[in-house]
């Protein structure tokens, strides 16, 4: 007689997940403060919407805190290190997937729209501000001069992207002006997010156009926390966008996910371990992997 074999919901659940991505080349654009709803279905965000239904986005992800300074820390620490508020002059030490990258011989950069010149430590010059730098507010990479010279200004990436030199994960954050939400001074909330999807179409399009938009690519486009308030989660729900070369198409994943996630994806997809946070997040495979 056939011996019958059952699963517990569990272990069903596990062996019908999607595996972990094979990743080889990430680029993570942060945008800032907007919520789930005024990002899916708004019309000044065509590309961003555009992406979103080509390819697929997270309808359940969330920030981890509010303000934007923690989460940013959170992205690469899988937590918040005792951040809080927007203050550039905080520190934090330990482990971050920068360093995690380093020591398995991986390469990363922190691409940093008007960042005065490689390295710097400013606070705030024009419309860049540290607080939207997590790798300079790491005491480990600030306080090493070699570290920091990962730490570049933007226009450095379409120099990388065209000769072929870019790293294994590219961090990249737009300046007040760019990130749909900064310097009013700059323009109308309208005319920000116009700005804002405008630039990651420019810059999608040509990452897709590069020879390193093939199997293990990855573009993520994520918000720091949601806006209006909304405190889901921790930080408020946002949308964040997957787009891969080979991954599934048109997938609204309903799993909920936050910073920890991203980061948990990153790691595991790099085989590198997991940090703080990241060890009991799910991972965003989903999305990644059809």
């Amino acid at each position: 007689m056939p011996r019958l074999l059952f699963l517990s919901p569990l272990l069903l659940t596990a062996a019908l997940a999607a595996p972990a991505p094979t990743l080889q080349h990430v680029f993570v654009f942060v945008l800032e403060n907007h919520s789930l709803g005024s990002v899916i279905g708004n019309p000044n965000l065509p590309t961003l919407n555009k992406l979103a239904s080509t390819y697929g986005y997270a309808a359940n992800y969330t920030g981890v805190v509010h303000p934007s300074l923690p989460n940013y820390v959170a992205m690469i620490a899988g937590d918040t290190m005792n951040m809080a508020g927007d203050n550039p002059g905080q520190r934090f030490a330990g482990d971050n997937l920068a360093l995690q990258l380093e020591t398995a011989g991986l390469k990363w950069r922190g691409y940093m729209q008007g960042l005065p010149k490689a390295g710097s430590t400013a606070d705030y010059a024009g419309s860049y501000g540290k607080k939207h730098n997590p790798f300079m507010l790491s005491a480990d990479i600030a306080g090493s001069e070699a570290r920091r010279m990962n730490v570049v200004p933007y226009e450095q990436f379409g120099s990388d992207l065209a000769s072929g030199t870019l790293p294994n994960f590219s961090f990249l954050v737009p300046d007040l002006c760019h990130d749909m939400h900064g310097a009013l001074n700059c323009l109308g909330r309208a005319a920000l997010d116009r700005t804002g999807d405008a630039f990651i179409g420019t810059w999608a399009q040509k990452i897709m156009a590069s020879s390193v938009w093939k199997p293990g690519a990855a573009i993520v486009v994520t918000f720091d926390e949601g806006g209006g308030g909304d405190k889901a989660g921790g930080g408020g729900r946002i949308a964040t966008i997957v787009i891969t070369p080979d991954g599934p198409r048109a997938k609204v994943s309903s799993v909920a996910y936050n910073h920890y996630s991203l980061l948990r994806t990153l790691e595991e997809g790099f085989g590198l371990p997991l940090l703080r946070g990241a060890k009991t997040a799910t991972a965003m495979n989903d999305l990644f992997m059809k």
